[in-house]
C-alpha cells in the first residue's frame, strides 16, 4: 500500500512541475466544459424568461379577448341607450306639457282635462312599451328605469315583465341617484353594486347611466353582473384568478377561487398606477412564483388583472435546472480524466522535444534539472548541443506541425477545387443555371459554354419542360422510382429523332419531377413549335409507357430571355391540375381571346355585384347559376384553357365589391390565404362553382354585419337633424345629400328601425314642437306653422288636427 501511495504522491509532483502540462490539463477541461456550461445556463436563464414572456403574452391575449368581448357587449348597450333616448315615445312623454300636473292629478277629474290626460297616459304606455321592448333585446340586461326629474317620477321595466312607476324618493333602488346628480360625461358605466330589488331580495348589478336631452332627466340599464361574469369573463378565464378593478380601486368582478383578502397582497398598484396601459410582472407569493398580467379599458376606465401560478408553467425548466447541475458535475469529473490521459500523449512530442533540445534521449524531462549518466552526452561523437531552450524547442516543433497542417489543408483545397470544376458536374449545373435567373454577362457564359463544351447556339432558342405525372410518380415503391422515370425521360430525349440528329439541344435535369429540353430552333414560328412538342411528347409517353404532360415556352431571341421561356413554360404546366394531364400546354393557349366563340357575361357579372353589394343573398347565388350556364352553354366551344381565366376575372370583380364595403377578401378564408392560388388548385368546373358560392355566402353574411352596423349610426344622425333644423325646409332628398345616401336606402332602413316613414316622423317632430309654441300663447298659429316648418297654416292644421284629435286653435285655448 505505501508504494503505491508513495508513486501517486511523484505523480502528482511531478505534474506540478511539468507547467505545461499542467496548463494543457486545465485548458483541456476549460474548453470541454466551460462552454457547454455557459451556454447551459444561458440556455436556462433564456428559456424561463422566455417561459415567463410567453406566458405573460397568452394570458394578455385572453385579458384582451375578455374585454374586447364586454366592450362590445357595452358598446351595444350604449348604442341602444342611444336610440332608446331619441325614441319618440320617450320624447313625447318627457315633453308632454303639464305632465307633473296629470300625475298629481286625484279623486274627480275636470272633463277639460280629460282630453290632454288620456295623450298623457297613451304616451306613457308608448313609454313603457319601449321599455319593454329594450329590456327583450339583450339578454344581459336585468331591469330598466327611466327617471323623469320633472315629474319626480321612476318608472320601470322589471326583470319579472312587470311595469311600476314610483316617486324617487319612495323607489326600492337608490344607488343610481347620485351618479346622475353628479354626471359629467354620458353615458356612465358604474361600479357593480348590490341592489334592492323588488318587492325585497338583493342583486349584484352593473349599471350604465344614459342622459336625455332634457336636463336630469336618464335612462339607468341595470345589467345582470353575474351572467356577464359566468358568460363572458369566467369562460375565456377559467383557471386562474381574475380580478376587475375599477379606476378608483373598487373591485368590481372577481373570481370565485379569489378572496378578498388576497386582492391587496398581488402587488396590484403597479397594475393600477399604469391605467390604460397592459403588461406582466411576476411576484413571490405563498411560497410560490404568481404572474400578474393586466390590462386597461379605455371604455369602461376598468383594470382586468389575471393571477397565474408560475409554478405549472415553469415545472420543466426546473427540471432543466437539476439536468443542467447533474450533467456538468459528470460532464466535469469525465473531462478531468480524459484531459489528463490525452494530456499525456499530447505531451511526450513536447517531452521529446525537450529532450532532443538537451541532447537527452530520454522521454522525460528531469525537474531538478540534473545531468545524470548522461551528462557529458554533450561531447559525445555525433552529438550536438542544443541550448537548454524548452519554450523555443516546442515552438519550432509546432511550426513543423503547423507547417505540416497547412501543406495538408492547401492540398485538400487544392484537390476539392478539381472536384468542383470536375466537368460533368460543372456541366450539370451550368445548365441549370442557364435557366434560372442569373447575373452573368453573354462573354462569360461564351466562356464557360466553350469550356465545358457545351455545343448549342447563344440565339433563337425554345425551351420544353416535361413533367412526370402523378399517377406515374406514385408507382416506385420510394424517391428512387420517380428518380428512374426522369433518367428514362432523358435517355429518351437524348435518342429522340423528333429533334433530329443533327439538332442542337441539351437535356436539365431540373427539380421533383420535371426535366427540361433547351434546344436551338431558328426562323419557325409558334406554330412548328406546337408540332414539334406534340411529337416529341407522343414519342416519350410511348417509350415511357405512361403520361407525361409538356410545357412550352417562348422563343428567345437570346440566351439572356431563357429564364424568363422557361418560367413560361413551368407556369404553364400549373394549369395541368384544373385542365387535365398528357397535354402539351402553352400560355398562348391559356391568354387566348376567342370573341367569336364566347362572349364574357358582363351583365350577369354587374348583377351579381349589385346583389352582393346590396346584400341579396339568393338573388346572387341565382345569378350566379346563370354566369355558370352561359360558360357551360359554350363550353364545347371554348379552350379548355380559356375557363380558368373568366372564375379569375370574376373573382377580381367580387373582391371590389367586397372591398368597397372594407370586407378584405383574405379574412374570408383565413390569414395568409391566396384565394387565386386556391381557384387555380381547383380540380374542375363543380369545385370551382362550390367555392364562388360559399365565399359568396360569407362575404354577403360579413356586408350585411356592416349594413346593419351602419344603419344604426345613420338612424341617430338623421333623427339628429330632423330634431335641430325641423324648422328648414327638409326632404327626404336633402337629407340623404347631408350624409352622401341614397334616399331610397335612408327612406327603408327609417321604417325599418324607426316603425314610422321619414315623412311622418318629421310630421311628429314638428307637431310636437308647435304644442310648445301653443301653449306659450305668444303667436299667432299661421306664425307657429312657418317657424316649425310647414308652407301653409291650412297644410299645418290639417296635419296638426291628423295627429292630435285637435285643431292648434282647440289646443292652445285647453293649454296655453
Amino acid at each position: 500500500m505505501m508504494p503505491q501511495l508513495r508513486s501517486w504522491i511523484d505523480s502528482i509532483g511531478r505534474i506540478k512541475r511539468r507547467k505545461f502540462f499542467l496548463k494543457l490539463i486545465v485548458t483541456t477541461v476549460l474548453i470541454t466544459v466551460l462552454p457547454s456550461l455557459v451556454s447551459n445556463i444561458f440556455a436556462y436563464y433564456r428559456v424561463s424568461d422566455i417561459v415567463e414572456e410567453e406566458t405573460g403574452n397568452n394570458k394578455l391575449q385572453y385579458l384582451n379577448q375578455t374585454i374586447n368581448t364586454l366592450e362590445i357587449l357595452l358598446n351595444r348597450i350604449k348604442e341602444n341607450s342611444n336610440l332608446l333616448a331619441l325614441n319618440r315615445s320617450f320624447i313625447s312623454f318627457e315633453n308632454f306639457p303639464n305632465g307633473a300636473y296629470y300625475e298629481s292629478l286625484q279623486g274627480e277629474i275636470p272633463k277639460e282635462d280629460l282630453p290632454a290626460l288620456y295623450a298623457y297616459l297613451e304616451a306613457k304606455k308608448n313609454t313603457f312599451l319601449t321599455m319593454n321592448s329594450f329590456k327583450l333585446s339583450d339578454q344581459f340586461v336585468d331591469s330598466v328605469y327611466f327617471y323623469d326629474s320633472s315629474k319626480n317620477l321612476v318608472i320601470t321595466s322589471d326583470n319579472d315583465r312587470s311595469n311600476r312607476q314610483f316617486r324617487r324618493e319612495d323607489f326600492y333602488d337608490q344607488g343610481w341617484y347620485q351618479a346622475v346628480q353628479n354626471m359629467q360625461m354620458n353615458p356612465v358605466f358604474l361600479d357593480t353594486r348590490v341592489a334592492k330589488q323588488y318587492p325585497q331580495g338583493e342583486k349584484e348589478l352593473l349599471s350604465v347611466i344614459y342622459k336625455s336631452k332634457k336636463a336630469n332627466n336618464a335612462i339607468i340599464v341595470n345589467l345582470d353582473a353575474s351572467m356577464i361574469y359566468a358568460d363572458i369573463i369566467s369562460k375565456l378565464n377559467a383557471n386562474d384568478d381574475m380580478y376587475v378593478v375599477s379606476s378608483s380601486g373598487n373591485i368590481v368582478f372577481r373570481s370565485q377561487a379569489s378572496g378578498k383578502d388576497d386582492f391587496p397582497r398581488i402587488g396590484l398598484s403597479e397594475a393600477l398606477q399604469h391605467a390604460g396601459g397592459a403588461g406582466s410582472y411576476s411576484i413571490e407569493l405563498d411560497g410560490g412564483k404568481k404572474l400578474v398580467s393586466y390590462s386597461s379599458s379605455k371604455l369602461l376606465d376598468w383594470t382586468f388583472v389575471n393571477v397565474s401560478d408560475m409554478g405549472v408553467y415553469t415545472q420543466g425548466t426546473i427540471d432543466i435546472k437539476q439536468t443542467i447541475t447533474y450533467t456538468a458535475g459528470a460532464l466535469i469529473l469525465f473531462s478531468l480524466l480524459l484531459s489528463y490521459f490525452s494530456s499525456r500523449s499530447l505531451y511526450k512530442p513536447i517531452s521529446r522535444l525537450n529532450a532532443l533540445a538537451k541532447g537527452r534521449e530520454d522521454d522525460e524531462i528531469r525537474p531538478d534539472g540534473g545531468k545524470g549518466n548522461g551528462q557529458d552526452n554533450r561531447h559525445r561523437k555525433g552529438s550536438v548541443h542544443v541550448p537548454d531552450h524548452t519554450h523555443k524547442g516546442a515552438n519550432d516543433e509546432l511550426s513543423v506541425i503547423g507547417s505540416f497542417v497547412s501543406s495538408t489543408i492547401d492540398e485538400r483545397n487544392y484537390y476539392k477545387e478539381r472536384l468542383e470544376e470536375s466537368l460533368p458536374f460543372q456541366l450539370e449545373r451550368f445548365k441549370q443555371s442557364l435557366l434560372q435567373r442569373h447575373a452573368m454577362s453573354l462573354e462569360e457564359i461564351e466562356a464557360k459554354k466553350d469550356y465545358l463544351g457545351l455545343d448549342i447556339s447563344l440565339d433563337d432558342l425554345s425551351v420544353f419542360l416535361l413533367s412526370i405525372d402523378e399517377e406515374l410518380a406514385s408507382n416506385g415503391e420510394d424517391m428512387l422510382a420517380q428518380d428512374l422515370c426522369k433518367i428514362k425521360i432523358m435517355d429518351a430525349l437524348q435518342d429522340s429523332r423528333v429533334l433530329g440528329q443533327d439538332a442542337a439541344f441539351f437535356v436539365v435535369n431540373m427539380e421533383k419531377d420535371k426535366v427540361a429540353v433547351v434546344f436551338h430552333f431558328p426562323g419557325k414560328g409558334r406554330q412548328p413549335l406546337f408540332h414539334l412538342a406534340q411529337q416529341l411528347l407522343d414519342e416519350v409517353n410511348a417509350r415511357l409507357g405512361a403520361q407525361c404532360s409538356l410545357g412550352v415556352g417562348g422563343i428567345c431571341k437570346g440566351i439572356g430571355e431563357l429564364p424568363l421561356a422557361y418560367e413560361e413554360a413551368a407556369e404553364a404546366l400549373k394549369y395541368r391540375i384544373l385542365y387535365g394531364k398528357g397535354y402539351v400546354i402553352s400560355m398562348d393557349d391559356i391568354r387566348a381571346d376567342n370573341g367569336q366563340t364566347f362572349i364574357y357575361p358582363s351583365q350577369l357579372e354587374e348583377k351579381l355585384n349589385n346583389y352582393i353589394r346590396t346584400a341579396c343573398l339568393e338573388e346572387a347565388l341565382t345569378t350566379f347559376g346563370a354566369f355558370v350556364a352561359e360558360i357551360e352553354a359554350c363550353k364545347n366551344k371554348l379552350h379548355y384553357n380559356q375557363i380558368q381565366p373568366i372564375f379569375i376575372q370574376l373573382l377580381t370583380s367580387i373582391r371590389h365589391s367586397f372591398s368597397s364595403f372594407g370586407t378584405d377578401i383574405e379574412i374570408l378564408f383565413g390569414n395568409g390565404t391566396d384565394p387565386y392560388r386556391e381557384l387555380l388548385d381547383l380540380e374542375s368546373i363543380d369545385h370551382i362553382v362550390l367555392w364562388f358560392q360559399s365565399l359568396i355566402a360569407r362575404g354577403i353574411e360579413c356586408i350585411r354585419q356592416e349594413i346593419h352596423a351602419r344603419g344604426n349610426q345613420h338612424i341617430a344622425k338623421i333623427i339628429e337633424i330632423l330634431e335641430n333644423e325641423y324648422d328648414k325646409d327638409i326632404s327626404l332628398s336633402w337629407v340623404a345629400e347631408q350624409l352622401n345616401l341614397n334616399p331610397a336606402y335612408i327612406s327603408r332602413l327609417f321604417k325599418q328601425s324607426t316603425g314610422q316613414p321619414f315623412i311622418d316622423y318629421l310630421k311628429q317632430v314638428r307637431v310636437d314642437n308647435s304644442k310648445r309654441l301653443l301653449a306659450e300663447g305668444n303667436l299667432k298659429i299661421n306664425e307657429i306653422g312657418r317657424q316649425v316648418g310647414f308652407g301653409s297654416a291650412h297644410y299645418f292644421i290639417k296635419v296638426f288636427k291628423e295627429i292630435t284629435g285637435l285643431t292648434p286653435g282647440e289646443y292652445k285655448k285647453i293649454y296655453s
